[in-house]
Formats: C-alpha cells, sequence, structure tokens
C-alpha cells in the first residue's frame, strides 16, 4: 500500500468518524435549539418584544439552514 493510498484512507475514516459523531448527536442539538426557542418566545411574549425575538430567531434558523446546503 503506498503512502497515498493510506493517507486517503486516514482521511476518509476521519471523516467518517465525523460525520458518525455529528449524526450521533444531532437529536440533542435539536432538543437544545427547540428548548432555547420555546424559553425565548415565553419571555418574549411576557417582555412584550415579540417581533424582535422571532426576528431573531429567524436569523439563526437561516444561518443553520445555509450551513447546511
Amino acid at each position: 500500500m503506498s503512502r497515498g493510498m493510506m493517507i486517503s484512507i486516514l482521511a476518509l475514516a476521519t471523516a467518517l468518524a465525523s460525520v458518525l459523531l455529528m449524526a450521533g448527536s444531532l437529536r440533542m442539538v435539536a432538543q437544545d435549539t427547540f428548548a432555547a426557542l420555546s424559553d425565548m418566545a415565553q419571555r418574549a411574549r411576557v417582555g412584550g418584544n415579540l417581533r424582535a425575538r422571532v426576528a431573531f430567531a429567524a436569523l439563526w434558523v437561516l444561518i443553520f439552514a445555509l450551513s447546511y446546503m
């Protein structure tokens, strides 16, 4: 096995491990995001600045959506 092939195999193994780690924690990330957004919405309703909070949440959703495209 040549050096170039060994480096390619190691790079692919590292990428695969990274994808598996990310996919494994995706549910927790979604739960934390939902908890943060619901808490923010509840505080915004009480504080009276719902429009600004919704715009801020929409910005973050846009950032996350664009990072996965």
